[in-house]
């Protein structure tokens, strides 16, 4: 019944790493995708749904996989994935003896899901389900945890199948939107933040008609874990910086900001306040309320609704950056950033780039560029997560490059076994500098007598790794012609790049 049950809510294949648990649940499922790790099949998962556009399902092993899970479910919860977390749990008739294998799950789940609950019926199974799916269907989107003890699923239980309700969510009151143009015409100087929800629910053409429209400087969220804006566009006049004090000096000059799509995400603390004594208006459906007067509003929406009522405000264009090239060949001989990121978005321009580069991702992202559905990275900040996402997501559409540092790597190498066992075509460049940079460079502005500690610089043997899994790997030239070699074929590869050593400022 289950499997049935999965096929008709289209949600397979499933990914997991099952124990003696989750047995009973998986006698019907046929199409069942093996992680070695119980993060890896939910950063799987995760990549997966992302690509797909529709929710994927996870099983973990009981608590203790839950447990492993956890920074990848977290992360799942941040960037509003709709992924459904389901475990198996012992035999109800035996969980006042407490036996090994079991435990609250449900009140793990509550730490990142929407929705957390425990099977007691057979026959609640199927109605179970469809509700957790529209759960996590619904914005903001996120995953839902679902326990099934072993006992229910050694039962016979009645199923009969019914289809989930499918929305697009097209909400924006009229009223809002026309209290949020008169703010913007009753404005001297506006600015734009548009963040990850424009790529979310594809509304780029509209972000940019209304950009266009007003002439108003578009910036992109801080620490944003999907495109917001094409980077190319004349309206773009760059990131925030995930401090309170610099986006203040990047925006003191306006007096509205429309926060679009988007959200404040702030890393380190620097003061109490941001935007002090200038209007804030913050418009989306996974606004955390952090800022600003808000507004719940699916941004596609929103744009098509207000872009007749407003009028031009500014006269902002960007000029074009005539040092791009200049700046990347300048550092060639040394392998910096610059160049290094510009020969990647040369040869993958067209591919989704997954970004786990960390001190590089800044650079990467000025190169590479914004575009529908060509950004992804974790929003919670965690490390382990692009390996296993990138996975996922090539699963369903094989033009993606991984870039993760040699660092970062390390937490979720045992990805690559399912990439190699299933055929995934999964194309990765590891940025090596042996050490955890973005530590260092913190380290150096703020407690300088341990930027080169030991414990800061690992020095692991990334080629004899990788080659352990069966995945072709090489270390690149000087040129970095190893990108065409990179490119070519559907087999999983992996390149690794000698990058600049030294600390980089970025504190």
């Amino acid at each position: 019944m289950f499997g049935k049950m999965l096929e008709d809510l289209n949600l397979l294949p499933v990914f997991g790493n099952p124990g003696t648990t989750e047995i009973p649940m998986l006698t019907d499922v046929d199409d069942y995708v093996l992680a070695l790790h119980d993060g890896v099949a939910a950063g799987i998962a995760e990549g997966y749904a992302i690509s797909s556009g529709k929710p994927s399902i996870v099983n973990l092993h009981t608590e203790l996989g839950i447990g492993n899970a956890m920074a990848f479910l977290i992360t799942a919860s941040r960037n509003r994935t709709p992924l459904i977390v389901t475990a198996g749990q012992q035999d109800q008739r035996h969980l006042a003896y407490d036996p090994l294998l079991s435990g609250d799950l449900t009140g793990l789940g509550d730490r990142f899901a929407k929705y957390s609950y425990e099977i007691r019926r057979p026959s609640d199974i199927a109605y179970v389900m469809r509700k957790a799916y529209q759960i996590a269907e619904e914005p903001p989107k996120g995953p839902v945890f679902l326990s099934f003890p072993m006992d229910v699923m050694e039962s016979d239980g009645n199923y009969s199948k019914e289809g989930v309700a499918i929305s697009e969510y097209e909400v924006a009151d009229s009223e809002d939107v026309r209290k949020v143009a008169e703010a913007i015409m009753e404005s001297n100087n506006p600015a734009i933040v548009f963040g990850s929800e424009i790529d979310e629910f594809r509304a780029f053409d509209e972000a940019v008609e209304f950009a266009r429209k007003l002439g108003c400087p578009v910036y992109s969220e801080p620490l944003g874990n999907r495109s917001s804006y094409p980077s190319d566009d004349q309206q773009y006049a760059g990131e925030l910086f995930p401090a309170e004090i610099l986006i203040s000096l990047q925006l003191m000059q306006n007096d509205l900001i429309l926060f679009i799509g988007s959200d404040l995400t702030l890393y380190p603390y620097t003061i109490d306040t941001v935007l002090p004594g200038i209007r804030k208006i913050s418009i989306g459906m996974n606004s955390t309320r952090r800022i600003g007067e808000t507004y719940r509003a699916n941004p596609r929406t929103f744009l098509r609704k207000i872009i007749p009522m407003v009028q031009r405000k500014c006269s902002f264009a960007r000029g074009k950056d005539y040092m791009k090239f200049t700046d990347a060949m300048r550092e060639k001989k040394r392998m910096g950033y610059r160049y290094v990121s510009y020969r990647i978005s040369k040869y993958f321009g067209d591919y989704a780039l997954v970004d786990e580069a960390i001190s590089m991702s800044e650079t990467l992202r000025h190169y590479f560029g914004y575009r529908p559905n060509g950004y992804f990275t974790a929003r919670s900040g965690q490390i382990g997560w692009a390996l296993p996402a990138s996975i996922g997501m090539s699963m369903n559409d094989p033009r993606v490059l991984s870039v993760i540092g040699d660092g970062s790597l390390m937490y979720s190498i045992q990805a690559l076994w399912t990439a190699r066992h299933y055929g995934v075509p999964l194309k990765m460049i590891i940025l090596r500098n042996s050490g955890y940079n973005i530590l260092r460079s913190y380290a150096m502005s703020y407690y300088p007598s341990l930027k080169d500690a030991d414990f800061l610089r690992p020095e692991p043997d990334i080629e004899g790794v990788i080659s352990s899994y069966g995945v072709d790997v090489r270390t690149a030239d000087s040129d970095l012609r190893n990108l065409e070699w990179l490119r070519s074929g559907s087999d999983q590869k992996a390149l690794v790049i000698d990058v600049d050593r030294s600390i980089p400022r970025m504190f």
